[in-house]
């Protein structure tokens, strides 16, 4: 059966009214009479707006050439060469954590003579907190102190830190007849810091490179993390401790609470220049 014929363009064109928005024409018609199609001002003529955004926009995003990344990257490479170094399974180190008879078992298989032998990792832990800070002040805050070398400077500030808190800490045990409840206290908080960093290299990239808001997820982790250290060593310091435990328990607090509220306070009456 033969197709019917195709109608005439005008009887196309009788079905659209001035009223239509959208012509529709299909290429197997005639070019319509450009008098049937509606007639508007444009509004890009007889106005007094300037042009903006006449040359091309550049994509928005970090161009610190990675920087953040190669550290993170370096950062990494140390904490796997030292665990397997130490045979410290991430698995074991949680267990030990949260049982002084798998902390034993760990400081055997692991060769540890004293709690000296893990200060890598309060040094790769408060290195990740120096660029999570480094993170938090150029991706939140929107500040940049002394360009490049606020990443450094930051690092340098928690590895001094964390090397005056080692020193105090050392001492209280002196002073107060625990140098044995201490130690376990040091190690403790060394599991603590390796299962923590484990996370937060991680996140900080991600908050850094992909969502800022993975920041603030980074730094709940990291306070998770220091609550449930200072928990357990202070529970090994009084179950552990003969003399002046109670002594030693106050200083530990005070050795690890006031740094935080000094910092709390920083952060509290920054004001942006």
């Amino acid at each position: 059966m033969a197709a019917p014929p195709l109608a005439h363009a005008d009887s196309v064109l009788a079905y659209y009214t001035d009223e239509d928005v959208l012509f529709c024409e299909d290429s197997i018609f005639n070019a319509p009479d450009q008098a049937l199609l509606p007639n508007h001002t444009t509004l890009f003529r007889n106005h007094t707006l300037k042009p903006i955004h006449a040359t091309q926009v550049e994509r928005a995003g970090r161009n610190d050439g990675g920087y953040v990344f190669g550290v993170l990257m370096l950062l990494t490479i140390v904490l796997l060469v030292f665990s397997l170094m130490r045979k410290i399974e991430l698995k074991k180190c949680i267990m030990s954590a949260f049982s002084m008879r798998h902390t034993n078992i760990l400081i055997r298989e692991s060769r540890l003579k004293s709690d000296l032998s893990l200060w890598p990792l309060p040094f790769i832990y408060y290195t990740a907190l120096g660029i999570l800070g480094y993170v938090a002040l150029t991706r939140i805050f929107e500040e940049e102190l002394y360009g490049m070398l606020d990443l450094p400077i930051l690092i340098g500030a928690f590895l001094l830190f964390s090397f005056l808190r080692y020193l105090l800490t050392k001492l209280l045990g002196v002073a107060c007849n625990g140098e044995e409840p201490v130690s376990q206290y040091l190690i403790s908080g060394s599991l603590f810091q390796q299962i923590g960093v484990a996370v937060l290299i991680p996140l900080t990239m991600v908050g850094c490179y992909v969502e800022k808001e993975m920041i603030w997820v980074a730094v709940a982790t990291a306070a998770v993390v220091f609550v449930l250290r200072l928990s357990r060593g202070l529970a090994i310091v009084l179950s552990r401790s003969r003399d002046f435990k109670l002594y030693l328990f106050y200083y530990l607090c005070i050795v690890e609470i006031i740094p935080i509220l000094i910092l709390a306070k920083i952060i509290i009456s920054y004001e942006p220049i």
